[in-house]
């Protein structure tokens, strides 16, 4: 469910966060379910796609939670469980209208080199699909109100937004003589390329868990343990995971009882056996 919620982007903006935060809440998001849960957030693949530090990616986590903007977890020894506060979709809700984060390209050069207030300002101008018309003053009074700054900084963000092409405005006197504008979102972002399926980047996440929490028993570029790893995240579009509750949390603890029964066997190579994981997976159910 790779969207985000209108009212989590106005959030966004109450709690002004910094342009690191605003991009790390725009890549983890790709991955979360319908719930706003992404069950795998690992240190490194965060640093390097947003480049920032280790340290940065704590700061960033802890900051992010004291704005109230997300709840962590630490379930693994690898990564976190992260929770996108407010932006649940599991009763598939869309009537507050939401932005599709893997349909724009927020990792451009150009997006990343514009003020963290004018990324902002830009998230807030897709709810406008046919365009907002209000007077110029209006404008300026609201959104400076909204975006918690002075008018002169608000022209900054516009000015930015216009010569980027990622916002459209006009200005016009009426026969009143008051100066009227109308905003048009851009679509400059868009992406053509981005996957038809919502539960893709879901079960990517679902394949990261596995192997970033045992990766001392999986070669992600070994066929086998691929199609066993293709075979486990296919299990997250299931009936049974759709009404399980916590279903990764629950197949992370198959996989790692999967491997204590090799072990038990006195198996001398452990691997990633998907048919011994569903069949884990199965037997913890049945004694909850």
């Amino acid at each position: 469910m790779y969207k985000l919620k209108n009212t989590y982007i106005d959030n966004l903006i109450d709690k002004q966060v910094s342009k690191s935060e605003l991009a790390f809440i725009l890549y983890i998001a790709r991955f979360q379910d319908d719930y706003g849960t992404v069950h795998s957030v690992y240190y490194k693949d965060v640093c390097d796609m947003i480049s920032i530090s280790i340290q940065k990616f704590y700061d960033i986590l802890n900051s992010l939670s004291k704005k109230g903007l997300i709840f962590y977890e630490k379930d693994n020894p690898a990564d976190f469980r992260v929770h996108l506060n407010g932006n649940n979709f599991e009763k598939q809700n869309f009537d507050k209208g939401y932005i599709n984060v893997v349909e724009k390209d927020f990792f451009s050069e150009s997006f990343a080199s514009i003020k963290v207030g004018s990324q902002l300002l830009y998230l807030y101008s897709q709810r406008f699909i046919e365009g907002k018309h209000m007077l110029l003053q209006k404008f300026y009074d609201d959104f400076c109100k909204l975006f918690h700054v002075k008018k002169k900084t608000l022209q900054l963000y516009v000015q930015e937004l216009k010569e980027k092409k990622y916002l459209f405005i006009s200005k016009k006197r009426n026969k009143a003589y008051h100066y009227e504008m109308t905003m048009k979102r851009s679509l400059c972002l868009d992406k053509k390329d981005y996957p038809g399926r919502e539960k893709e980047w879901y079960t990517e996440n679902i394949k990261k868990l596995i192997i970033h929490n045992f990766k001392h028993y999986i070669d992600p570029t070994d066929e086998k343990d691929k199609k066993a790893l293709r075979h486990l995240a296919a299990m997250a579009e299931t009936k049974r995971a759709l009404e399980t509750r916590d279903f990764p949390k629950k197949l992370i603890r198959a996989v790692r009882e999967s491997f204590m029964i090799q072990k038990a066997e006195h198996k001398k190579v452990l691997q990633l056996n998907a048919a011994l994981v569903n069949k884990c997976f199965t037997g913890y159910l049945a004694l909850i």
